[in-house]
């Protein structure tokens, strides 16, 4: 699935083209925002089929079409900017196989990864992390992400949301949770995802990712003013820096020298993060 994402789709795509094996493979682009990505995926991939739409399309919107173009009795999604790594194919269907009926991945840093793309990785991803143990999960539990869905799971869940910016997937395990359907946790299929790559670009993303999950809280947004701000803040920064160490240090067998190394970068992330935060929470006060 991709918005704009001329310069990365064509990675994407072929790292799950790539996966040969004895099964058969359905692989459905669907690219939104008029740019060049489509016809780059007809160039290097003349048997793929792309769905295309001038307007953008919101990821539940962009899930919907695949869903209905794809042929599988699995449904797996792969977003542009990232990259499926060696068996993320086969590791799926096995775990399907073995009668799971929704199974999450693990998430790992696409190279280059420097500080500031390490960093981006435990804050986002601290609960994803292929060090983690296999698994049931809790619908809530953030690992909860990165689903492939038997077909008849889908039948049964309905389309994904298409109006929001963010967040469709966890409606989504929402409603799986409504529907008794469990979710596993398997650390064996694991997607690269692609980090900032300096300070400039780990400031800017955090304040995006954190401005827009705060706009997609609507009314239950509080407003907030600037002196409980300025007082709230350290808390909540130490708070969100430490969470994200426990987490990546639990989770993260095999990258807590990386979790050492890039604690500077860690609270700056974390940082950036409740600055956005504040600032949509401010606006709402004025």
């Amino acid at each position: 699935m991709g918005y704009r994402n001329e310069a990365t789709i064509v990675d994407a795509v072929a790292s799950v083209v790539g996966h040969v094996g004895d099964d058969e493979i359905d692989v459905v682009v669907v690219v939104s925002g008029g740019d060049g990505s489509g016809e780059a995926v007809h160039a290097a991939f003349a048997g793929v089929k792309v769905v295309e739409r001038a307007e953008r399309l919101l990821p539940g919107g962009a899930r919907n079409l695949g869903v209905a173009a794809a042929r599988g009795e699995v449904v797996a999604f792969l977003a542009a900017d990232c990259v499926a790594e060696p068996g993320w194919v086969a590791a799926r269907l096995a775990a399907h196989r073995a009668g799971r009926p929704v199974v999450a991945g693990a998430m790992t840093a696409a190279a280059p990864v420097g500080p500031s793309a390490w960093a981006s990785h435990f804050v986002l991803f601290g609960h994803r992390l292929s060090g983690r143990r296999p698994g049931s999960i809790d619908h809530r539990d953030p690992a909860a992400h990165g689903l492939s869905y038997d077909r008849a799971v889908l039948d049964r869940l309905g389309p994904f949301d298409p109006d929001v910016l963010i967040g469709e997937d966890t409606d989504a395990a929402r409603r799986l949770a409504t529907l008794g359907i469990p979710v596993w946790f398997e650390p064996t299929v694991r997607t690269a995802h692609r980090g900032p790559a300096g300070v400039r670009a780990l400031v800017a993303d955090q304040q995006r990712r954190t401005r827009d999950a705060s706009r997609a809280k609507g009314p239950a947004l509080e407003p907030l003013s600037p002196v409980a701000a300025l007082w709230r803040f350290p808390v909540a920064w130490a708070l969100g820096t430490a969470r994200t160490v426990r987490v990546g240090w639990r989770n993260g067998r095999g990258e807590r020298g990386q979790l050492v190394r890039c604690l500077p970068w860690i609270a700056l992330a974390r940082a950036a993060g409740q600055v956005g935060t504040y600032r949509e929470r401010l606006a709402l006060r004025r």
